[in-house]
């Protein structure tokens, strides 16, 4: 998989509201932490398993991390080649957490480490230190931008690989999350 980190400097992404709602729509940020069923209020989730999945591990008990946002869409075909693509929005269930780039940072280059293990082409992600609003505790942030990319031959083929390079991330975070939580215990 080839791995982009994408660092921004201020000012250059606007960044993103948590909770957040759209302007004249009716979608909105929903807490998966504080209510799992609601995964299903979140309409990619339910056409996509590999989705659903993934923001299910992420909002758990157990897991370090909450997701703020996502969408999933098919790139126009290109020659011969489809790509299915995603993006989600992570930041860490710990709030304290969220105020330091640099513990984003680390987690940027853990995951370049872990996912650019394989050489494959068709499938590419991005990891984006995006600024993030906290508005319930009004701290400024950071959060995780996370897109990935996954081409085939036909859509369906793309949304295969996709769905497995959505995998391959979910069990890169996992991985991380181990020395997150030592870090926690040691500060806790």
């Amino acid at each position: 998989m080839r791995v982009d980190v994408i660092r921004e400097t201020e000012g250059q992404d606007a960044g993103i509201e948590v909770p957040w709602r759209s302007p004249g729509q009716t979608t909105e940020y929903i807490d998966l932490r504080g209510d799992p069923a609601a995964i299903r209020e979140i309409e990619p989730a339910r056409r996509h398993r590999p989705l659903h999945n993934f923001l299910a591990m992420l909002n758990s008990g157990d897991s370090v991390y909450s997701t703020a946002y996502c969408k999933v869409w098919l790139e126009p075909e290109r020659g011969e080649t489809n790509e299915f693509a995603s993006q989600i929005d992570v930041f860490f269930a710990s709030v304290e957490l969220n105020l330091q780039r640099g513990h984003y940072e680390g987690l940027c280059e853990q995951m370049l480490e872990l996912l650019t293990q394989d050489a494959g082409d068709t499938l590419r992600a991005e990891l984006r230190v995006r600024r993030c609003h906290f508005r319930e505790s009004g701290a400024n942030g950071y959060c995780l931008g996370i897109f990935l990319w996954a081409r085939g031959e036909t859509p369906g083929q793309a949304e295969l690989r996709w769905g497995l390079g959505l995998a391959r991330v979910q069990q890169a975070l996992l991985f991380v999350s181990r020395g997150v939580r030592h870090w926690l215990g040691q500060t806790g």
